[in-house]
């Protein structure tokens, strides 16, 4: 792709679009009450995002320096809170509280069931058991052997020697304040032995033996800080061709053809949207099971539930794929191998919809009681799918237009793994 046929990246986009829009809604807004309520609601929505950017800002601003990094998903309302702690020892104490929380850890140990990352599943197993009992002499060592494994593996670099410096498009991990400057930093050469205490997990101090005074809750939390950011920089990274392609898909100009098209139909989704009604909530009530589904209506959310259910318990891979968002629009065969890879020796043995809730015209929710085998262990568990209804680029639709079907949103199988993980640590309890 081109340079000047490149897309912008989503912050940008938003922005630029926003800025277009915006006058002529004010202009509009005059003689049309329901558009200057919908102007005052896009006003509010685009503050909360100029909020989250000056966020970010301050947060490079402030703790980039001490050896936090900035990476996609870390959570917003965090970032929020350590900027507006006015000092700087008790916002890193919120920082190392949120990247050592047990449940935090084990989230991001989901990502080491599947292949890229499957290689160092024991060592990261093992750095969250040292983690749990404040062994930190340990748990460190173990996580930056992990960063320069990965690192070295996908790129043939060392990540502080530059294997992380390539920007990936739309990444907040790969802008200022994310991992190359993260590594810059942490990667810091030391000539002699130091033996105060240090706050940061300086890699070549720590493996060389010139820090050895590492041994504490904050270097332990960098540290995990830097692998989170890690494996969000190569999980961008390797999707980010199909990121681009779709981006430059949406951000194309239409031609006014099309232009017209979409007014007509935003204008009968209007209408849809008007006449659609909620069906009353279902809970605590076995609507359906891997036995027996026979009884749900085609084509309903809950249907399509039971099909991508029926589908995970057969691991029919292929079906998973056609039955998943996915906003890349990638192949089913590529979707398919990656469905493969989360799930990996996790199994689904059985499964009852207990419930089901109708949140907006294309949003509805199920509930649903799994039953599983792992590591030869059984567990079971209660969770929610969220299914979209869309047309065939997972764009959403009032479930009453007859072009479009039912989709489940991508995160099942990652809370999927949390399922698991909270029932076996509640058979142990």
């Amino acid at each position: 792709m081109k340079e000047k046929d490149a897309p912008l990246p989503t912050r940008d986009y938003v922005k630029q679009q926003y800025n277009q829009i915006r006058p002529l809604m004010k202009v509009i807004g005059f003689f049309n009450k329901d558009i200057a309520k919908k102007t005052k609601d896009l006003e509010g929505q685009f503050e909360k995002i100029e909020q989250m950017e000056k966020d970010r800002l301050e947060f490079v601003e402030r703790f980039s320096p001490m050896g936090w990094t900035l990476y996609d998903n870390i959570s917003v309302d965090i970032v929020s809170e350590v900027v507006s702690e006015s000092n700087d020892e008790e916002a890193e104490k919120i920082l190392a509280t949120y990247h050592t929380d047990l449940d935090h850890l084990e989230r991001l140990g989901y990502r080491f069931n599947i292949s890229r990352y499957e290689a160092w599943r024991e060592l990261y197993e093992r750095a969250i058991e040292r983690a749990n009992h404040k062994d930190f002499l340990s748990a460190v060592p173990l996580i930056l052997i992990i960063i320069d494994g990965i690192c070295t593996t996908k790129t043939g670099k060392h990540p502080f020697s530059g294997g992380a410096d390539a920007p990936v498009f739309d990444s907040e991990v790969s802008r200022p304040g994310g991992i190359s400057d993260g590594l810059a930093i942490l990667g810091s050469t030391r000539r002699k032995l130091d033996t105060t205490e240090i706050s940061s997990p300086y890699r070549h101090g720590i493996i060389h033996g010139l820090n050895p005074s590492f041994g504490n809750l904050l270097v332990m939390a960098k540290a995990f800080n830097l692998l989170q950011a890690s494996i969000d920089y190569f999980d961008r990274r390797d999707d980010e061709e199909e990121r681009l392609e779709k981006a430059a898909s949406e951000q194309r100009e239409p031609p006014w053809s099309e232009v017209a098209d979409t007014l007509m139909k935003n204008q009968e989704a209007r209408q849809r949207i008007d006449e659609w009604q909620r069906r009353p909530e279902i809970s605590n009530s076995v609507i359906a099971s891997s036995d027996d589904n026979s009884g749900l209506v085609a084509e309903s959310p809950e249907a399509t539930a039971a099909q991508y259910l029926s589908s995970l318990e057969a691991k029919n891979f292929g079906s998973i794929a056609k039955l998943t968002i996915d906003f890349p629009l990638r192949s089913i065969k590529y979707r398919a191998g990656k469905h493969r890879e989360e799930l990996g020796e996790l199994e689904v043995t059985g499964w009852e919809i207990t419930g089901i809730r109708d949140e907006a015209p294309a949003i509805s929710v199920v509930t649903i009681y799994l039953r599983g085998v792992y590591d030869e262990s059984e567990w079971s568990g209660e969770q929610t799918m969220r299914l979209i209804y869309g047309d065939s680029e997972y764009k959403s639709l009032v479930r009453t237009d007859s072009n479009g079907s039912w989709a489940v949103m991508p995160n099942f199988i990652n809370e999927l793994w949390a399922t698991m993980i909270r029932s076996t640590k509640d058979n142990i309890g």
